[in-house]
């Protein structure tokens, strides 16, 4: 029994003993940031389909991505091409003893743009929520009290896994061809 327990201990001790990171040990994601030293995610996407179309597909996944779609968009312009995006998501704390807790909410712009044949994704304006706004980008100064590889980490995945999602949902549908028999 003791052989047992022991060999449990040494295949289990690795996960256990990896769990205890500290802000100081996580490395800084590669946040990409424009000329003004802002956070801002810019993908250019080709994708067969007129406009309109791509347009219509957009409208479809932020239908099924977001609890209330109408809410969170507030410029839907079919004739300019552009949605715009205004939605949160939230951090999360990691407390010494491994344990996870909820943390503050992060709002978000997302503008996505249509032409023919191609669309544009543009993430931008990563603000804490708390009394007064708090840009995301102080995270990213080593030199302050405010640096925080881990919620750079956080947003950095957020933004990545909100794009792939919105770029999945842009292809086109699969036309089945109906057997002649």
């Amino acid at each position: 029994m003791k052989k047992y327990l022991l060999l449990i201990f040494v295949v289990l001790s690795p996960f256990l003993l990896s769990a205890q990171t500290t802000i100081e040990s996580a490395a800084m994601p590669d946040i990409p940031v424009d000329e003004e030293g802002h956070i801002r995610y810019i993908e250019v996407v080709k994708e067969p389909g007129i406009q309109k179309d791509l347009f219509k597909r957009c409208v479809k996944w932020i239908n099924g991505a977001y609890k209330n779609p109408a809410s969170v968009t507030p410029t839907r312009d079919v004739e300019d091409g552009k949605i715009v995006v205004r939605h949160n998501f939230r951090l999360y704390d990691t407390q010494e003893d491994g344990s996870v807790s909820q943390g503050s909410a992060v709002l978000y712009d997302m503008v996505i743009r249509f032409k023919d044949n191609r669309y544009r994704i543009e993430m931008t304006n990563f603000v804490l929520k708390k009394t007064s706004r708090f840009p995301a980008e102080k995270w990213m100064k080593k030199s302050t009290a405010d640096y925080n590889p881990e919620y750079l980490k956080q947003l950095d995945a957020f933004a990545h896994e909100k794009i792939e999602s919105l770029k999945k949902g842009m292809k086109p549908a699969k036309v089945y061809k109906e057997e002649d028999w």
